[in-house]
């Protein structure tokens, strides 16, 4: 599952990263989205702007893989949307149990709740294998 064995704390530490990674890669999905939406909307070439943000400060592998993907058409789903709105929860969960208010997975979480109830449970995000 990786290319590294990184020692991150006790047993159990390297499923709680996991989770705090997931939930890091559930904001950048929900705010790309959005962004997506806003480049649309407001009249904007959308191959051409994402281009702009992926080769910019917001182009993570993730953004540009994703980015990526909604140029080509390519709209195959490699992470259930249900999926990630479960780790999205216990990210927040796990926040409130160590104190910290996990602002940012709430509102992606609404951002994928809201996909899922519009019909699109059984579908994904899209990320590069």
């Amino acid at each position: 599952m990786s290319k590294s064995i990184v020692a991150v704390g006790p047993v159990g530490s390297g499923a709680f990263l996991k989770l705090i990674n997931n939930f890091v890669c559930g904001v950048q999905i929900a705010a790309l989205a959005e962004a997506v939406a806003l480049i649309e909307q407001g009249g904007l070439d959308r191959t051409k702007a994402l281009e702009v943000l992926t080769n910019g400060a917001p182009g993570s592998p993730l953004v540009k893989a994703l980015a990526g993907r909604m140029t080509s058409g390519d709209y195959t789903p490699h992470f259930l949307l249900r999926l990630m709105a479960k780790d999205l929860t216990y990210a927040r969960r796990e926040g409130n149990r160590h104190s910290v208010d996990l602002i940012t997975a709430t509102a992606a979480l609404e951002v994928f709740q809201r996909a899922i109830d519009d019909g699109q449970r059984r579908k994904g995000h899209r990320r590069r294998r």
